[in-house]
């Protein structure tokens, strides 16, 4: 369903929504892209969800081509949805506060970023911003309320001690947001270990964690776990991840901590 009318909260204009089963309709699912409604189903109930999206599109004005086994999308979303899958590098970032989680992918072009929010039922919103308007989306994206910075010595934990939540109380207090941010490559096969940053924003303290995503090889996990102030979680993603990706890219000047 095209929306052109909606903001996000830092006003960039939605260009489109779309759901799981209207984007496998598409045969436009992403490798790396969550499908939370459709990765519950099984696969016949997943083909009669794909059906009810066809109809439901048609029922809407979408226009059926190749004999209905296709839809005609406007030009602006068909150059979005190229963008999206050639992408080479997507940044993902994902929040969570209270019982709302948000998923969003920032898919890497040429001239532009495809930003992708997926909500838990399974919806897809997109959006299109400049290379400049990048760090500024991802503050905002980052930014709440009521948590504070944090202080004290950095810590290194077992992934299990981190896991189990029992140094909340004095770390972080009550959960106010959590974020994880990694880097998704089109040309990694994950044997070189992927960077996971997390984020635990809290009413007593802000703090970062730091993992390497590798193939087991035995022996024990750590976490890094370190405080920081709660208005550089944006900051630090894009120091942390995206400083590898060439300053063709991302440019030198986002890593800089800005006050």
């Amino acid at each position: 369903m095209i929306e052109r009318s909606r903001r996000s909260k830092n006003g960039t204009k939605l260009l489109v929504q779309f759901t799981d089963e209207e984007l496998a309709l598409f045969g436009a699912e992403h490798p790396v892209v969550d499908a939370p409604y459709l990765s519950g189903l099984d696969e016949a109930q997943r083909q009669l969800a794909v059906q009810v999206a066809y109809r439901s599109l048609c029922s809407h004005g979408a226009v059926a081509v190749n004999g209905g086994t296709g839809m005609e999308l406007p030009e602006s979303v068909v150059t979005m949805l190229q963008v999206r899958s050639s992408a080479k590098v997507a940044l993902l970032i994902s929040k969570s506060t209270g019982d709302i989680g948000v998923l969003r992918y920032h898919h890497f072009g040429a001239d532009v970023v495809v930003i992708e929010d997926v909500t838990d039922d399974g919806a897809h919103q997109f959006r299109l911003i400049s290379h400049d308007e990048l760090p500024d989306e991802i503050d905002a994206f980052c930014a709440v309320d009521g948590a504070a910075d944090g202080h004290g010595a950095s810590l290194t934990l077992t992934a299990d001690s981190f896991a189990s939540g029992r140094l909340a109380r004095d770390l972080w207090g009550e959960g106010v947001a959590q974020f994880d941010a990694t880097v998704w490559r089109a040309t990694s096969d994950g044997s070189d270990g992927q960077l996971l940053l997390g984020f635990l924003l809290g009413t007593s303290g802000s703090w970062s964690s730091r993992r390497v995503l590798a193939p087991l090889e035995g022996g024990e996990q750590l976490v890094q776990v370190e405080p920081v102030q709660a208005r550089q979680v944006g900051d630090l993603i894009i120091k942390e991840l995206l400083s590898e990706e060439g300053t063709d890219l991302i440019p030198d000047e986002w890593h800089l901590m800005r006050t």
